[in-house]
């Protein structure tokens, strides 16, 4: 995998934001392949200042939502979101 800019990773969002809904499913999928490596991307980077740590975490919130949008409309379920309260839970 190539590494990316902020800038990179940035526009390849932004088109892909604005092509998926016209993209037939097959097309939808390597929509969200690419939004994968996306994320991929952020999490190798390593932010020298809190602006860009800030840039990197606004990035990847909107990825992750772009793709839950694109799995809903292929009627693939989201992935469920666990909290490690969620692993706490004592019997009872």
């Amino acid at each position: 995998m190539v590494a990316m800019t902020l800038a990179d990773i940035l526009e390849k969002l932004d088109h892909i934001s604005d092509v998926w809904r016209a993209d037939t499913s097959g097309e939808q999928r390597t929509d969200l392949s690419e939004l994968d490596d996306l994320l991929g991307q952020l999490d190798e980077m390593e932010p020298e200042t809190p602006a860009a740590t800030e840039r990197i975490d606004e990035l990847r919130g909107r990825i992750e939502i772009l793709m839950d949008e694109i799995e809903i409309s292929l009627d693939i379920e989201p992935p469920p979101i666990f909290t490690p309260e969620d692993l706490d839970t004592e019997p009872p």
